[in-house]
């Protein structure tokens, strides 16, 4: 006689969320939406002389291991808007015998269309499983400014990053065809190693423009003045590169300062609330 329970079938979360912005009676209005839970989309008014925005929410207030979330961000010719989330994204310690979380953004830009994805930190809790892709398609003449950060394990509760996965990747596309691509993949202890040092936290800015030059000057600039924060920028293939590393307070405020003077105005508000 097998005394031996089953092991319970935990339940996962599958959301998913869309929303396109296109132009219509000469202003950018949101003409899709979807979602399910635990992803929700939140419409607050924006700044004055600000194009519309819309906040990302999860309202299961984090990620587990086997969750599967899939969120597409588009903007049709001419459209402005500001995507970003409500808060940090916990991605929590994974149960033994668990898949990996899933995360996959799309990003669609038409003709002249201008966006800014501006997601709030993700914290990867020890022990975490996660696997996020973000691809974007970059029509001509549009531009895309994005950001993506990380940090491992939460310093603030003396958690380190042991053991877990992150494997982190994106691509652009200009035109249908692939421009840059890249993937992190951190598996386990990082302090000391994997060139991260004593950090805990990265950061990517991506920027995308026809002519990158003057807004890849603009970020040498704002980065050459940070000295708590280890940073450089690059251009690939005409999409501009930013890396921070370092405490994860001083790469979000490092991060924060050079998206400010890339964008030549504040954060969306949720970034201070």
């Amino acid at each position: 006689m097998n005394d031996r329970l089953p092991i319970p079938r935990l339940q996962r979360a599958s959301g998913e969320s869309r929303v396109a912005f296109a132009v219509r009676d000469g202003g950018t209005r949101l003409v899709d939406l979807y979602q399910r839970d635990p992803c929700r989309v939140l419409f607050p008014d924006p700044e004055p002389g600000e194009p519309p925005q819309a906040v990302l929410v999860t309202t299961s207030g984090g990620v587990a291991g086997g969750d599967s979330l899939r969120m597409a961000i588009a903007a049709g010719p001419g459209a402005h808007a500001v995507v970003a989330t409500q808060a940090a994204e916990k991605i929590y310690r994974a149960a033994p015998g668990s898949e990996a979380c899933q995360i996959d953004v799309t990003i669609d830009l038409g003709a002249g269309a201008v966006l800014d994805w501006l997601p709030q930190e993700t914290i990867v809790f020890q022990g975490a499983l996660l696997r996020r892709r973000t691809v974007a398609d970059v029509a001509p003449g549009a531009a895309l400014l994005a950001c993506e950060m990380v940090v491992l394990g939460r310093a603030a509760s003396g958690e380190r990053f042991t053991a877990g996965l992150l494997l982190d990747s994106w691509s652009v596309r200009r035109a249908g065809r692939l421009a840059w691509t890249d993937t992190l993949r951190v598996e386990g202890e990082t302090l000391g190693g994997a060139g991260f040092g004593p950090a805990n936290a990265l950061a990517t800015v991506i920027g995308v423009w026809d002519a990158p030059g003057p807004q890849f000057e603009r970020a040498r600039a704002l980065l050459e003045s940070e000295g708590k924060v280890r940073a450089g920028v690059t251009v690939v293939n005409g999409v501009m590169v930013a890396r921070l590393l370092g405490e994860a307070t001083q790469v979000r405020e490092a991060g924060i300062r050079l998206l400010c003077g890339l964008r030549g105005r504040a954060m969306p508000r949720v970034w201070h609330v």
